[in-house]
């Protein structure tokens, strides 16, 4: 195993070479460097994979533990030239379905969400949550004092904290991709699940994040329309918000049993759009997409 503690300054100015260039700042291109290297250091640690232990000379079948998400997932997408699909009704097993490019002009894009992460958000799978060697939610991972000093810089350290938060994303829609990024394979979010996410996400507080809701979401979107087609990105942001509601409405149901006064469960998702349309400086690609989302299919 490496050791991470000898990576000379002149190896991490070697490295930076093949981090995307792009319109991104001289920090964000460190942050994209330190997003490398502490993720190497975590899957060392906690590998994204196993081999279950069988007689020997059977076949082996090597099973995911977790893949990484949010801001992680994007960044190491940005140093990637391409991304393998895995086969998600087979997941744990890793069954390769086929590899899309990341366009040089996607990567300048996703190289711009660069940033520093409060959380480590990952997914686990069923078999990994029962292992009591997993990353566990809260402090149950990594010490700042152990992870690589080069690769601290993309977390953001709250006052006394010791250990990095962990936060185990609930398993909305399986969507797992497999990334190369120098010479070492990483398993994360498929790109336009992440696409989904962030769009719920920016719907949901938008009333407080405006201006971050047009610039990121343009900017995503820009960037996955290469590599997928728009209905594509739709659809699967459609199946993100279904599984939204009936989570919702389920969470409706339970408070209506201590309720005075049970109340029926409206949709959200059709309020959220409503009040981003109601914006008249909506750019025109946005409005045009948030119509289609709202159209029911």
């Amino acid at each position: 195993m490496k050791n991470f503690n000898e990576i000379t300054p002149q190896q991490i100015n070697l490295q930076k070479a093949e981090v995307p260039e792009g319109e991104i700042t001289p920090d964000q291109k460190e942050i994209l460097e330190s997003a490398i290297i502490f993720v190497e250091y975590l899957t060392d640690h906690w590998p994204q994979v196993y081999t279950p232990e069988i007689s020997e000379g059977m076949e082996t079948e090597t099973r995911l533990n977790y893949y990484l998400a949010g801001s992680l997932a994007t960044m190491l997408l940005a140093c990637a030239e391409s991304f393998t699909e895995i086969d998600e009704t087979q997941i744990p097993a890793l069954v390769e379905v086929s590899t899309r490019k990341i366009p040089e002009s996607a990567r300048k894009i996703l190289a711009s969400f660069a940033r520093q992460v409060g959380d480590l958000d990952y997914v686990p799978m069923d078999h990994y949550e029962a292992d009591p060697k997993r990353l566990k939610k809260g402090g149950g991972g990594p010490s700042f004092d152990e992870v690589p000093e080069a690769g601290r810089k993309v977390l953001r350290r709250r006052k006394n904290q010791i250990m990095v938060m962990c936060d185990p994303v609930p398993r909305g829609i399986i969507g797992v991709v497999k990334v190369n990024v120098r010479g070492r394979d990483y398993y994360i979010a498929r790109p336009d699940t992440i696409l989904a996410y962030k769009v719920l996400h920016l719907l949901e507080s938008y009333e407080t994040e405006q201006e971050k809701f047009n610039v990121d979401f343009g900017k995503l979107f820009s960037a996955l329309k290469e590599m997928y087609k728009q209905e594509e990105l739709i659809q699967t942001t459609r199946q993100l918000f279904a599984h939204y509601e009936v989570k919702m409405e389920a969470l409706n149901t339970r408070l209506n049993t201590v309720r005075e006064k049970p109340e029926p469960y409206e949709k959200e998702i059709p309020k959220f759009i409503e009040r981003v349309l109601a914006n008249q400086e909506l750019p025109s690609e946005i409005r045009t997409v948030l119509e289609s989302l709202r159209e029911q299919k």
